[in-house]
């Protein structure tokens, strides 16, 4: 029996004695890592959910006429779905060998046909069309079909029908109850390709556990407020930045389903676990909206002005995913509000009264960032050859950095304004002298430099996707960053 770890030496001895049967290859879970019903649900979903009821509707008269409608109002690109590569190669082991291979799925047939062309191997391509070809159906067709016999290669408990009516088997990411079932059929199994389950490591980078780093913007108020000896104000900062941890790296799942065809036609994003097939599409969905629910309930709990905070940074990061960052410009607004809407929500935590000041020199500052992330998108696209990215055209490359760069130039000197008019007073609801304040001007200082550095990079294209994470990491940055600390210290 065959195993996807073995060579392709012994892949092509094993391959010579199964050319008398023909393949017929199952789609869903088996030719592709995931469902591609799944797909063109969460397609519908972020494209027009209203659009989804209609088709729901159709479940009335059946699966077929849902999976029909949804194929004429939701077509699926099928040509980046994350295919299971170590099966395609042994299928094509097969085909070097003289094999016939067909492809047969309860798919809309307009999938099937996609993937038939993608692929370009497969003898025949039999879809969901005129019948739901699932469980029995799809065993009478193919016994129907290959009088003579056939092997199959599927992975479902839907396909245990199939398998009874083959004379051989192939199991692709088989469940154990599902292979153990298929094993006692006692048919010959050519092949055993285990299931690709999502490791810790995968959630882990779907969550962007790499990104917590940028909320820790929720202390910011409490540190300028010099309210760190509070316990009190310290605790509830802290739970509320694991309630906002909670909320972020569920949006962000919710957010990298909503952008699995762009995210897929990117350079780096389509590595990342969802968009690479590595967690299916709806545990990722599920894990994403119940992460939401519980940070919503878990916020209203702690305080109802971080809760109302928080739910408008959902709304606000919701309307984004669903269409709002296709609208150039208003993108990156979007961004700098939603990392203003941490330093509202720390400012709630640590029951502070807000300042104007900061807040507008975090909107600049942060608008300024985000035209630098898309400053290098289009930069990248650009050198590929792409005329637009995201809503953004190639000539609108020039216009991006100057409002990118006044942005940046505007919080700098909105920061240096405050300091010269008033430094010496915290944004609490009492005065606290700073003993040194001079030491404080190094912060318009550093501001200066980062932004800087940022945008010299950006231009040249030598910037990562995500300034913010760069600002974090880059040893440079990292330094002035403790200088700056130590000169707030000395201040204090």
């Amino acid at each position: 029996m065959d195993n996807f770890t073995e060579d392709h030496a012994s892949l092509h001895a094993r391959a010579a004695g199964a050319q008398d049967l023909p393949l017929v290859v199952d789609l869903d879970g088996t030719l592709l890592l995931d469902d591609s019903l799944h797909e063109q649900i969460i397609k519908a979903f972020f494209l027009n959910p209203l659009g989804l009821i209609a088709c729901l509707l159709h479940l009335r008269a059946g699966k077929l006429a849902f999976k029909q409608a949804l194929a004429k109002r939701f077509p699926l690109d099928v040509t980046r779905i994350p295919l299971n590569e170590a099966f395609v190669t042994w299928l094509r082991v097969q085909l070097d060998h003289g094999r016939v291979l067909h492809l047969c799925t309860a798919s809309h047939q307009s999938i099937a046909d996609g993937i038939a062309a993608r692929l370009g191997f497969f003898a025949s391509c039999i879809g969901s069309d005129t019948a739901n070809l699932k469980g029995p159906n799809k065993a009478a067709y193919l016994a129907q079909t290959f009088p003579d016999g056939f092997a199959y290669a599927g992975d479902s408990a839907a396909d245990l029908a199939v398998w009874q009516k083959s004379q051989r088997l192939v199991l692709v990411g088989a469940k154990p109850g599902v292979a153990a079932a298929a094993q006692a059929l006692g048919k010959p199994i050519e092949a055993t390709f285990p299931r690709q389950a999502a490791t810790f490591k995968d959630w882990v980078r779907a969550i962007r556990v790499h990104h917590w780093s940028k909320n820790v913007l929720v202390f910011l108020p409490l540190v300028l407020g010099h309210d760190w000896r509070d316990f009190a104000s310290v605790a509830w900062v802290i739970a509320g930045f694991c309630v906002l941890l909670m909320m972020i790296s569920s949006t962000y799942l919710i957010n990298d389903l909503a952008d699995l065809e762009s995210d897929r036609a990117h350079w780096s994003k389509r590595n990342r676990p969802i968009p690479a097939g590595r967690i299916a599409i709806m545990p990722a969905f599920l894990a994403g909206c119940g992460g939401i629910l519980a940070a919503l309930c878990i916020s209203f709990l702690i305080q109802p002005a971080f809760g109302t905070a928080l739910l408008a940074y959902l709304v606000i990061t919701l309307a984004y995913s669903f269409g709002l960052k296709q609208l150039p410009l208003l993108d990156t607004f979007i961004i700098a509000l939603l990392f203003t809407l941490r330093l509202v929500m720390g400012t709630a935590l640590a029951n502070q009264v807000y300042s104007e000041w900061l807040l507008a020199f975090s909107m600049l500052f942060f608008f300024s960032l985000a035209a630098a992330k898309r400053q290098t998108e289009l930069l990248r696209s650009i050198q590929s050859g792409k005329t637009a990215a995201r809503g953004y055209r190639a000539d609108d490359l020039i216009l991006n950095a100057i409002f990118g760069i006044s942005t940046g130039i505007s919080s700098l000197i909105i920061l240096a304004l405050y300091f010269a008019q008033d430094f010496a007073l915290n944004f609490t609801t009492h005065p606290v002298i700073y003993h040194r304040p001079g030491f404080l001007w190094v912060m318009p200082l550093f501001v200066g430099i980062l932004m800087g550095r940022v945008w010299l990079l950006a231009q040249r294209g030598e910037m990562q996707d995500d300034p913010v994470s760069f600002v974090l990491t880059d040893r440079a940055m990292l330094g002035l960053g403790a200088v700056a600390a130590i000169c707030f210290v000395l201040a204090v």
